[in-house]
């Protein structure tokens, strides 16, 4: 990933967090004050608007990091949307301290970035090719 990239993505995630704030305050102001209410959420469509603009400079400044980079938000979205409706007993995520990998009876090997093992014992993986995978628990080893 190209330096240019990574700073793009650093001012997105500083805009996101930001984004996340007015949010947050939008819900805390009363409803009788509209005008402050109108206020924060023409901040919110700036701040979006923001990380468009920046989204798609990453978009012309390496088209095929920005392909790589939307692959993994959707599935992570996915994966969010997943864990909101299976109640998962276990997650386990890639991190500097160890791997992220699930062994299966048959000898393979899965590399992940996230596992999740719901209450029936099947395993919701997000591979590194940002792919969303099912295991059953019987396939794998203990």
């Amino acid at each position: 990933m190209s330096q240019r990239v990574q700073d793009l993505l650093k001012k997105i995630n500083y805009i996101e967090a930001d984004l996340e704030i007015h949010k947050q305050i939008l819900f805390s102001i009363p409803s009788a004050e509209r005008s402050e209410m109108e206020q924060v959420m023409k901040v919110i469509a700036e701040k979006k608007e923001m990380v468009n603009d920046l989204r798609d400079q990453i978009k012309l400044a390496d088209p095929i990091e920005f392909e790589r980079i939307a692959s993994f938000e959707n599935a992570a979205a996915e994966f969010k949307k997943i864990a909101a409706e299976k109640k998962f007993r276990e997650v386990f995520t890639l991190n500097g301290n160890e791997s992220c990998t699930i062994l299966l009876k048959n000898g393979s090997t899965v590399e992940c970035l996230v596992k999740a093992q719901d209450q029936t014992g099947e395993w919701t993986i997000l591979t590194l090719d940002a792919k969303i995978i099912n295991i059953p628990g019987d396939e794998v080893m203990a």
